[in-house]
């Protein structure tokens, strides 16, 4: 309140009571600024983390994606997965040429190997020798031909038959007569092999058909005592028997006696 003088005119005390009407709104009018800053400063704190958050950063991908998107679980193999690689491994058959086979796996184990273990599949083409149907590993077969005429030459083992022209190329005619038990009767086609000497024909009636054949199927054949060197076995396909004969084996048997160098 103004203190009253008795100096003071009236138009002192009006003019000192303005006054004090006037501090009196500014100290007011101050607080109201105050008390508003104070209320929009968690706000600016805010938008002042926002946009340093925006800002880029030298953060390495996996560092971002961290922050974005909260921790991830690290990805690793899972053993189960390993464990079906691992049987599809062993399960993987024959059915492949040599090439790919040596890529996965290495040198190709020999038939009569595969035959004994029982395990894998393998492809054949089966024949016939009279009433007979045998089968040879169809990898180790070069080709199946019409048997042209086979020419006799001087000094011929047993087993030869002659020679014919396949491809240009001399190539002597066996007859499996011996190795296999069973004579060869019309002696209409022949299967081409290739041994350390070149090509080798062996006649026999007529090709048959390739088929597929699980090892773990294959039979003892009865009467052959394991001691063969040529029949590895027996199967049933389309209700008959048909004998696995190693290529490598009969070739041998057929060559057994030293032949001319023909090719």
């Amino acid at each position: 309140m103004t203190k009253k003088t008795h100096s003071d005119t009236p138009d002192d005390l009006a003019a000192r009571a303005l006054a004090e009407v006037e501090a009196r709104a500014a100290a007011a009018h101050a607080r109201e600024l105050a008390e508003s800053e104070a209320a929009a400063e968690p706000e600016a704190a805010a938008e002042v983390e926002s946009s340093v958050s925006a800002v880029p950063t030298n953060d390495s991908p996996a560092a971002i994606a961290a922050r974005v998107s909260g921790p991830r679980r690290a990805v690793t193999l899972d053993d189960d997965e390993d464990e079906d690689d691992e049987d599809d491994e062993d399960a993987y058959d024959d059915r492949w040429d040599d090439a790919s086979y040596s890529h996965h796996h290495g040198p190709r184990r020999p038939l009569r190997d595969r035959a004994r273990g029982r395990s894998g599949t393998v492809d054949l083409l089966m024949f016939r020798i009279g009433t007979e149907r045998f089968a040879v590993e169809l990898a180790c077969v070069e080709e199946a031909i019409d048997l042209p005429d086979v020419h006799h030459v001087p000094e011929m083992p047993p087993a030869m038959l002659g020679v014919i022209t396949v491809r240009g190329v001399l190539t002597p005619v066996f007859t499996p007569d011996d190795a296999l038990g069973v004579p060869v009767e019309r002696r209409s086609a022949g299967l081409i092999f290739r041994s350390e000497r070149g090509r080798f024909a062996l006649a026999i009636d007529d090709v048959d058909d390739v088929m597929s054949l699980d090892l773990s199927l294959l039979r003892d054949a009865p009467g052959v005592d394991g001691s063969d060197p040529v029949v590895l076995g027996v199967a049933r396909n389309e209700g008959s028997i048909v004998a696995l004969v190693d290529a490598e084996a009969l070739v041998e048997a057929c060559q057994a006696i030293p032949v001319p160098e023909l090719a």
